[in-house]
């Protein structure tokens, strides 16, 4: 491309451009050479060191600085208006040079008053350790994001790291200091000379704004964003991001950057939603609304199509959606916590946040929008927004973006802006918090309490009243009190909408005594109307559910979206998603958070365990479909916690790369046949195949580690009970067995009923090919060939020991342990697998009960009425069990007239494969 191709798009649109050409005829051939490459941070090393000479010295004299910077500013925006007019530089190009510029500006201006200063009061120190103290200087808005458009102004909040004084013949404190500091650098960067500007500053974003000083300790801005911090100012602290500049130590400036982000992260993202701030996000919402059309009234002629920014469907629009998205799930998805606007953006299409169309409807938007927004300031570098007003200037501007007219144009802009505008509107019910502010209800003649029988409304009230005697809530703060009491008419309209009045009162009541020191539930609850009643006819259905919601208040905003919460888990996008959030944990050092991954496994799995709850009591899932994905997660769980176990356990000089460790989970019993329930306990053994010397020991506290993972009580509950009991040798024999060894102990030693379990075992995490080899060791100890009568004797001790340890003295009937019962039917498909594999290969497979009795039938080995009556049988039992743990029964019984037909039917098939 020739040299006038790229510089006439350019001189056409850009009056800056033409006029610094005319002023400095001799810089065009330099500009095409600089036009023909990108602009990289390199770029601007290379332009500076130029501009300041070969001689430079540091320190830099003050006009020395303020001439190359402004020089340099002035290359960059010409090199960039012609490259981008052009087509030749993508949005990233554009505003990481400009982002890029402001960091070495900023910098260079910091280091020039520093050392100014130093030369009069001497170099501040801190007061207790005597080091030398760097200012921190924090990017707001999009230089924290590393989005500068090409006419900026920068936010900066200055911060310093703790109180003492200089060390110099005119010492003063280090908050006096810093503050000159703040003032010499300002006009550095902002005082317009003969060369221009470098970037106009703002520092009113600084705790307190205007009024506050211009530089704040960390101490004090601690203590402001604790006490005093505004829900506005989350939004802007969201981006705020620590410009690398220091002049002392920088292991001690690597440090100060970690106590910022160990204040910003917290007060940013916040694990427990505060449902509080809805309001202030949905007022802050329509000032975004509202802003431009005070603006426009003041202007007239004017209407929200001619801002690009501020109008409707424009760019603050987008950012309101994606950065509302990760205020609201930031706290527990860390992998949301994105300074930069597209990065966040991507992340939550990945996290299915966003669904595709969205995503890419609002990227595309950005994108032409930001360029859009550029072409406006290179015209004449001014910092507008604003829309040519006149035919022949939307012409023009539909030229430099590559249109043919004004019409296509802006039918391509309405066409983005119409998408921005509809996924703001959308914001509240994309970010899974419902749409707008609900509808009221439907009002009513009566008040639906009004028509309880009277009884029934006096022990409602007398719960009522217990409640708030009780001590937990007559200390709770005046706002907190004054909330619950405006709820408690709430509570009472949805417990009375159910089944059971007085039971769903008295659950919503002991959910609201054990959440009410966190505020933010209880205006969750009055917020949501509609998800006060879910909550109501939940608790009321099931105790079970009702302890696990108050053990586990995090998962109540879960119940406003119930579309997705009706939805089956999507296990390789949680598991994909789950990864990134837990990569994301980070401590300020950058090492694993290792408490922070631990709770957010409990959180997540507490949250797709209570997802299947739901669809549960909704009757959307039956029980053998809720077996299979609680199974599923389960699955995923064990193979996370292996990821983020193994590195802990190696070498430190190896935890960088610690590759894949050579280790497999094997399940047994209720999750290796897929059938576990809510609280099921998990029976694992650990197998490894390492030649290592020293893989025995590394591998077993890989074990143990693992198990202590899943199994730790910590402040989000805990995963799973763990038995590792089965494993060779039970609690005597090695914690992680070398597959060989495994191998050998089932072949020579293993006991009739270990390979009885074998038949319910399967490969569930960890190295796909020790699972393979499992796999084959378990067919071929399967087939192995055995005296039927004698595997017959040992299934009848082993069974009859179960029932000896499992005494029923109560009168019901035990569905699981009772002759008769699951039990039963689970010892016949074992001993049909163990005793005629051989012949029947197809049951090595392991399906399950209800298949194996299929099989077994088509086979021929029992009759295939009785195997269809016993399989229903088994299937009606399971619903059973599952239906009494959910209404809090410790153990499966039932009056012993019930089931006499199925008991009948197992035993009879009892009676044909194992005789007595």
């Amino acid at each position: 491309m020739s040299e006038t191709i790229i510089f006439k798009p350019a001189l056409q649109w850009s009056g800056a451009l033409r006029r610094h050409l005319t002023a400095h005829p001799e810089q065009e051939s330099r500009l095409a050479a600089d036009a023909a490459q990108p602009v990289t941070r390199k770029t601007l090393t290379d332009w500076y060191a130029e501009l300041l000479g070969p001689g430079a010295t540091r320190p830099i004299p003050q006009a020395d600085l303020r001439r190359a910077l402004r020089r340099l500013r002035a290359r960059v925006f010409a090199t960039l208006t012609v490259r981008d007019v052009a087509g030749l530089a993508p949005l990233h190009e554009v505003v990481a040079a400009m982002s890029q510029l402001a960091d070495l500006a900023v910098g260079e201006a910091y280091a020039c008053a520093m050392h100014t200063l130093m030369e009069t009061h001497g170099t501040p120190r801190h007061a207790d350790t005597g080091a030398p103290q760097d200012m921190l200087i924090l990017g707001m808005g999009k230089l924290g994001g590393k989005e500068l458009n090409v006419s900026s102004d920068i936010d900066l909040i200055m911060l310093y790291d703790a109180d003492g004084e200089t060390d110099g013949r005119r010492r003063i404190s280090n908050h006096e200091f810093y503050g000159k500091v703040c003032r010499l650098m300002m006009p550095i960067l902002s005082e317009p000379d003969a060369d221009g500007i470098v970037f106009r500053t703002d520092l009113r974003l600084r705790p307190d704004g205007d009024g506050g000083p211009l530089a704040w300790s960390l101490a004090a801005l601690e203590n402001y964003l604790v006490v005093q911090g505004r829900e506005w100012e989350r939004y802007a602290w969201l981006k705020a991001r620590l410009i690398p500049c220091p002049l002392f130590d920088e292991a001690a400036f690597a440090a100060q950057a970690r106590d910022v982000e160990s204040l910003r992260r917290p007060f940013v993202y916040r694990k427990y939603f505060d449902f509080d701030a809805l309001s202030a996000l949905r007022g802050l919402r329509e000032r975004i609304r509202m802003d431009w059309q005070r603006r426009a009234q003041a202007r007239k002629g004017l209407d929200t199509r001619h801002n690009i920014k501020l109008g409707e469907g424009g760019i603050r629009e987008i950012e309101f959606v994606v950065q509302l998205n990760q205020l609201i799930r930031g706290g527990r998805q860390p992998s949301l916590q994105q300074r930069n606007l597209l990065a966040a953006l991507h992340k939550q299409r990945r996290a299915g946040i966003l669904d595709e169309a969205q995503a890419a409807g609002l990227e595309a938007a950005y994108v032409h929008l930001r360029r859009v927004e550029h072409m406006l300031q290179y015209r004449e570098d001014e910092q507008t927004h604003l829309l040519p007003r006149t035919d022949e200037g939307m012409a023009a501007l539909a030229r430099a973006m590559g249109c043919t007219d004004a019409a296509g144009f802006l039918a391509e802009l309405d066409r983005h802006r119409a998408c921005v505008s509809q996924c703001f509107r959308d914001a509240f019910r994309i970010a899974g918090m419902g749409g707008d502010a609900q509808e009221p209800e439907a009002p009513q003649a009566e008040p639906p309490e009004a028509a309880l029988p009277d009884s029934l409304a006096d022990a409602m009230q007398a719960r009522i009243d217990a409640l708030l005697d009780s001590h937990r809530i007559r200390s709770l703060p005046r706002a907190s009190l004054q909330r619950l009491h405006a709820l408690l008419p709430g509570l009472t309209r949805a417990a009375a909408r159910t089944d059971d009045p007085l039971v769903a009162l008295q659950r919503l009541l002991n959910l609201v005594e054990h959440i009410a020191q966190r505020s933010a539930y209880l205006a969750l609850l009055a917020e949501y109307p509609e998800t006060l009643a879910r909550v109501a006819r939940i608790v009321q259905a099931s105790p079970w559910a009702s302890e696990y919601l108050t053990r586990y208040p995090l998962l109540l905003d879960s119940l406003i979206e119930w579309r997705s919460l009706m939805q089956a888990p999507d296990f390789p996008a949680l598991a994909e998603q789950l990864r990134s959030d837990l990569d994301a944990c980070l401590l300020p050092d950058g090492q694993p958070d290792v408490e922070q991954q631990m709770n957010l496994m409990r959180d997540v799995q507490h949250q797709i365990t209570f997802q299947l709850l739901a669809q549960d009591l909704e009757n959307v899932i039956s029980v053998e479909g809720l077996a299979d994905h609680l199974s599923a997660l389960a699955d995923l769980m064990l193979a996370e916690a292996i990821r983020r176990v193994w590195p802990q356990v190696l070498p430190r000089e190896r935890r960088a790369d610690p590759g894949e460790p050579r280790f497999a989970i094997i399940a047994y019993g209720k999750l290796g046949g897929k059938e576990i329930g809510y609280a099921s306990d998990l029976d694992l053994v650990f197998l490894y195949d390492d030649p290592d010397q020293e893989a025995g020991e590394r591998y077993a506290k890989l074990g143990r580690r693992v198990a202590s993972w899943l199994s730790t009580l910590t402040s989000s509950g805990r995963l799973y009970e763990i038995d590792l009991r089965l494993r060779p040798d039970g609690d005597a024999g090695l914690l992680a067995l070398p597959i060989d060894a495994f191998e050998h102990y089932q072949l020579t030693q293993a006991w009739p009923w270990e390979h009885q379990a074998l038949t319910r075992a399967r490969f569930v995490a960890g190295d796909a090919a020790i699972g393979a080899r499992f796999e084959d060791i378990r067919r071929r100890i399967l087939l192995l060939p055995r005296d039927p009568e004698a595997l017959r004797r040992e299934v009848l001790a082993m069974r009859d020991k179960i029932s000896q340890g499992h005494p029923n003295r109560s009168g019901d009937f035990d569905l699981k342990h009772d002759r008769g019962g699951m039990v039963d039917i689970e010892f016949i498909t074992q001993f049909l697998v163990l005793s005629q594999a051989g012949a029947h290969p197809e049951l090595l497979d392991n399906l399950g009960n209800i298949a194996l009795l299929g099989l077994a039938a088509r086979a021929g080995l029992i009759p295939g009425t009785l195997a269809a009556e016993a399989a229903n049988a088994y299937r009606v039992f399971r619903r059973r069990q599952h239906a009494l743990r959910l209404q809090g029964a410790d153990k499966a019984r039932v009056p012993q007239t019930e089931f006499a037909l199925e008991r009948r039917t197992v035993k009879e098939l009892w009676g044909v494969v194992l005789g007595s």
